[in-house]
């Protein structure tokens, strides 16, 4: 019984890599977006053990979370690192945590709405 849901975990991975290597291959990366997760098929195979084996369920729990936190923290120390280089070493810690921020973010903005918001200057 276990082993044909960790074969079936290996597949599903194995497939979705495949999947994201063909969509990265042919530029359609908002396709990538829309790959179900590897971390979250993971998760849902162990959540899928029953729970009487509840002390192996969370021992693997606590070290898979240990690598994600971990992979997050580096991160983010590399992500500052870039920020606050040698030409930018005297920001503030709000402007740095600024930066980082807008590095970090997958937000975009709608630029033409603000484009279309900025009241154009006149020439005198």
């Amino acid at each position: 019984m276990w082993v044909s849901k960790f074969k079936r975990l290996t597949e599903d991975l194995e497939d979705v890599a495949r999947q994201k290597a063909t969509l990265a291959q042919n530029h359609k990366w908002s396709d990538i977006e829309n790959l179900p997760r590897p971390d979250k098929l993971v998760f849902e195979t162990w959540n899928a053990v029953p729970d009487t084996y509840i002390n192996m369920k969370k021992y693997t729990f606590g070290i898979l979370s240990i690598f994600g936190s971990t992979y997050v923290c580096e991160q983010l120390f590399s992500t500052m690192n870039y920020v606050k280089n040698k030409h930018r070493s005297h920001l503030t810690d709000d402007s740095l945590q600024s930066c980082v921020k807008v590095k970090v973010t997958s937000y975009s903005p709608d630029l033409q709405m603000l484009c279309a918001e900025v009241q154009e200057q006149k020439s005198h």
